[in-house]
């Protein structure tokens, strides 16, 4: 899924300075997730594990596209994330960021509160709970 949903750039400073500026990029690894439009939606900086980063890739990707109501989309990146990327730091918000999908295309508040028990029993401690 990684590449067949995102096109990844390096760019380099010595060579590409313009557009380190253009995305306000002060550190590296800043990672960036931009529309097709190029408009940044989430990013991050710092060094991740491959299971971290694409976990956080595909869950900001999930994020981006609940933004941009293509809710199939969102629900194909949260899938990844629950059956690839089990015990990652992405899990909470991914758990968190499902029920608000199913609550936006059924309005039904229960899925809501659904998250909120799953979150309670499986990160008590997290900042999504």
């Amino acid at each position: 899924m990684m590449n067949s949903r995102f096109i990844p750039l390096r760019i380099n400073l010595e060579k590409q300075r313009p557009m380190f500026q253009e995305h306000l990029v002060a550190w590296t690894p800043t990672i960036a997730l931009l529309d097709m439009e190029g408009r940044e939606h989430y990013r991050f900086i710092g060094f991740l594990t491959a299971p971290e980063m694409s976990a956080r890739i595909l869950l900001d990707g999930a994020k981006s596209a609940l933004f941009l109501k293509r809710y199939d989309l969102a629900q194909g990146y949260l899938d990844a994330v629950f059956a690839d990327y089990q015990g990652t730091f992405a899990m909470p918000e991914a758990i968190y960021y499902s029920g608000v999908l199913q609550y936006l295309t059924s309005h039904e508040p229960k899925f809501l509160r659904q998250g909120l028990e799953r979150l309670r029993k499986e990160f008590p401690g997290s900042e999504w709970t």
